[in-house]
């Protein structure tokens, strides 16, 4: 049995430990404060933005499964997957590398050569151990999100896809946010271009379907000028660097949101523990001051004896 003095210094350590789980559940809440309202609002811009570059096409007789088509020829895929730069976030990276798996197997089983596109340090930690094709990563991006780093890694992705290396298809893996408590890994198809809905998003367990699209029947109808088919093609690089922003921005929220769930479960577990030991504490001490009245008692019938 642990002595006094041991069980002590455990409860030390363990209220040290929950002291820290609480501070980082505060900066988790703070910077998922911080980055919700960005991915919220940026969600709707992008949804309408979608739209618009729909009507362009339909406008101007190009589909946008048609618009940057992939060469026949090739038998290459990307894959683009982004995860955290820092970990004590919980399943977070685990269930986006279990779809990101999962995505590449099913690929390979079509024939094709499966490189992977890499932005986090988690991911890169992950795949370096695995063997693997690996185009390009980026790390330590994550901390700080702006629209000038998704526009490089949009312009990196795109000239992989049209360059020498000739990629058939682009997928991206990322973690979209719905609320702080769901945040499911999903991949959807990124190039050839085609609206979210269409390119069939695969999400992790539990995942609920996909709302339907809003038909072209009910799309507002906008003044254009110039012609549709004069900017169309403005609008579709302008439309993968918001597609690549969004999930950066969601990767991000949902990464602070399961960093803060990760450290209130961390918070509890700490506080069940100290009850645990509290009370083998208060049992030893009761134990030992026994043993010593036992002591006395029986010194005290020795000497009369």
């Amino acid at each position: 049995m642990a002595s006094l003095k041991d069980i002590k210094r455990h409860i030390t350590a363990v209220r040290q430990t929950q002291k820290l789980t609480k501070a980082m559940n505060m900066v988790a809440a703070a910077k998922l404060r911080a980055t919700q309202g960005r991915t919220e609002k940026l969600k709707d811009y992008a949804d309408e933005f979608d739209r618009l570059l729909e009507e362009i096409g339909r406008r101007s007789g190009t589909a946008l499964a048609d618009f940057l088509k992939p060469p026949e020829d090739s038998n290459k895929a990307l894959v683009a997957v982004i995860s955290s730069d820092r970990g004590l976030c919980g399943s977070f990276n685990a269930n986006l590398f279990s779809v990101t798996d999962k995505l590449v197997k099913e690929l390979r089983g079509r024939g094709l050569e499966v490189s992977l596109y890499i932005v986090g340090r988690k991911a890169f930690d992950y795949y370096s151990r695995r063997k693997g094709d690996k185009y390009k990563a980026h790390v330590g991006l994550m901390g700080d999100i702006n629209f000038r780093k998704a526009k490089t890694i949009a312009g990196e992705i795109h000239e992989a896809y049209s360059g020498p290396d000739a990629f058939s298809e682009v997928h991206l893996v990322y973690t979209r946010f719905e609320n702080i408590n769901r945040h499911p890994a999903q991949s959807s198809l990124f190039l050839p271009l085609a609206r979210e809905e269409e390119a069939g998003p695969q999400e992790g367990p539990g995942a609920k379907p996909q709302e339907p699209s809003v038909p072209s029947s009910e799309a507002i109808d906008y003044l254009m000028e110039p012609p549709p088919e004069d900017f169309l093609e403005r609008l579709v690089m302008n439309a993968l660097n918001n597609r690549i922003f969004r999930a950066l921005l969601e990767s991000v929220t949902s990464e602070n949101a399961a960093r803060m769930q990760a450290m209130d479960n961390a918070s509890s577990s700490c506080k069940d523990i100290i009850e645990s030991l509290t009370m083998a504490y208060n049992k030893a001490r009761q134990s030992s001051v026994t043993n010593e009245l036992l002591d006395i008692v029986n010194g005290a019938e020795a000497l009369k004896g």
